[in-house]
């Protein structure tokens, strides 16, 4: 049986969250999860280069209390969601200078004139450009080293997928995607399977199963899992489907976090999964 992880969900310590760490620490329980990461945006803008919503004090304190609370229950990883920490870098090495986190994700939501992924024009510019613009992102990213997973890779087929009236794929852009995604390896980085896809329009992961498999294919070791959660209902929705692609993809193992060093957690030979002990 699976060790059962959820490493991508937000609080109300983000702006877009809904519940408690209490709240989400509560509900991963009684989904049957064994271990989580919280990781809460950090999420700078031009306007607001440090971020000061981002209430790291606040967040820690509730971070030990659930700890304590839960312990023997949960394992719970402090984590952090990095918004474009590449047009950020110095407020985002501060945030992680001043804290232990377990992991780190990043993620390119915005890009430098303030735009976010979700406000670009998709009705005029085809999927081919779209891959290759985002893409380009994403290498930009890979220019700043502090982090460990790449979050929901394939973000743009969350806000086209109603556009253009189907999924599109990064690797449409083929060669450009498997530059990106040898860039990630090479620098010891990962990516995750993201499973907020599946409640939203694209009804899919982020990536899917054709990204992930060519990320083994190149050699990646280092996937993580996540819901991306931002109310306490869908912390561990999709966990079991995404263990599924990344064994259908070639995975035999996914990986969870400790003071940012990658654990590798055997995926069980069965098909029906459910919470169990770690390997």
């Amino acid at each position: 049986m699976n060790y059962l992880v959820d490493y991508h969900m937000h609080s109300t310590y983000s702006t877009d969250g809904n519940d408690s760490i209490h709240e989400m620490c509560k509900m991963a329980i009684k989904n049957g999860l064994k271990e989580i990461a919280i990781t809460d945006h950090f999420e700078p803008t031009t306007e607001d280069k440090l971020y000061l919503p981002y209430d790291q004090k606040g967040y820690w304190a509730d971070i030990t209390k659930a700890k304590q609370q839960f312990k023997g229950k949960l394992k719970i990883k402090l984590g952090v969601e990095m918004g474009q920490p590449h047009l950020f870098q110095q407020g985002s090495e501060t945030v992680l200078k001043d804290f232990p986190y377990d992991y780190v994700l990043a993620s390119a939501h915005k890009i430098s004139d303030g735009r976010d992924m979700s406000e670009i024009d998709y009705r005029s510019i085809s999927i081919e450009d779209v891959c290759s613009f985002y893409l380009k992102q994403l290498e930009m990213l890979l220019e700043w080293e502090d982090f460990d997973c790449i979050a929901h890779l394939d973000l743009i087929k969350r806000y086209s997928a109603s556009i253009y009236g189907r999924n599109l794929s990064l690797n449409c852009q083929h060669e450009l995607l498997s530059e990106v995604l040898k860039k990630t390896i090479a620098k010891g980085k990962g990516i995750e399977i993201n499973t907020s896809g599946l409640r939203q329009s694209p009804k899919e992961t982020m990536p899917g199963l054709d990204v992930i498999s060519l990320y083994h294919k190149l050699g990646g070791e280092i996937l993580t899992i996540g819901s991306d959660a931002h109310r306490a209902e869908d912390v561990g929705k999709g966990i079991k489907e995404a263990i599924n692609l990344a064994r259908n993809a070639g995975f035999r193992y996914i990986t969870a976090f400790s003071e940012r060093k990658p654990e590798q957690i055997r995926i069980s030979d069965e098909r029906a999964f459910s919470a169990g002990q770690r390997y």
